[in-house]
């Protein structure tokens, strides 16, 4: 299942780096501190540094070319490119011929064996179920087509001074992003040490 991204190739992801996330919400507040009204701020990249799902793609295969996955038993796997599965329907037609279809004849030769292989059915078929939960969950955002106004973000990183150091260590500014090295230095190997313990 891991061979697959939903979305398109062109689509912009809608992610921030969330150190930068909580830098922006760090100013924002002190910005803010003594004032009553409330503010609205959203902390995208879309518009002034947009990442498109090919990058992610392109990142991910040049990352595991140079650092290998090693199976259980010890052997190299192979870094295969992610394929992109543009819509919801072809996802789950995909993921019921490849997977739902096989799990359910193994139910059905579980009963007839008397649960000779349950502990192996129940494992496969919690994954599965694990992997449509996420795929829900996340439904909204790997099709997601739209920007969010960054302006006010735009605006406090405008007043806050250039110069200032505590602007610079703070820095919350998408433009800053350079999205190769993000993804290749920090968020895959970020995901790898600790999403796959």
């Amino acid at each position: 299942m891991g061979e697959m991204l939903l979305g398109h190739s062109r689509g912009d992801l809608p992610m921030v780096p969330g150190d930068m996330v909580v830098n922006a919400m760090m100013a924002t507040m002190a910005a803010h501190s003594k004032q009553q009204a409330e503010f609205i701020y959203h902390m995208g990249s879309s518009v002034r540094n947009p990442v498109t799902y090919a990058t992610l793609e392109h990142c991910h295969f040049r990352y595991f070319l140079a650092n290998p996955r090693v199976g259980r038993d010890g052997s190299v796997m192979p870094t295969k490119r992610l394929s992109f599965i543009k819509s919801m329907v072809r996802f789950r037609v995909f993921m019921t011929l490849r997977y739902k279809l096989p799990l359910e004849v193994m139910h059905l030769f579980n009963l007839l064996s008397c649960g000779r292989i349950a502990r192996g059915y129940n494992e496969l078929n919690r994954k599965y179920k694990y992997v449509m939960y996420l795929v829900e969950l996340y439904k909204p955002y790997a099709y997601f087509d739209g920007c969010f106004d960054d302006l006010n973000m735009e605006r406090l990183r405008m007043a806050m001074k250039k110069d200032d150091a505590e602007a610079k260590m703070f820095d919350f500014d998408p433009k800053h992003i350079d999205w190769e090295a993000y993804f290749s230095s920090i968020h895959i190997p970020g995901v790898m040490k600790y999403a796959f313990k």
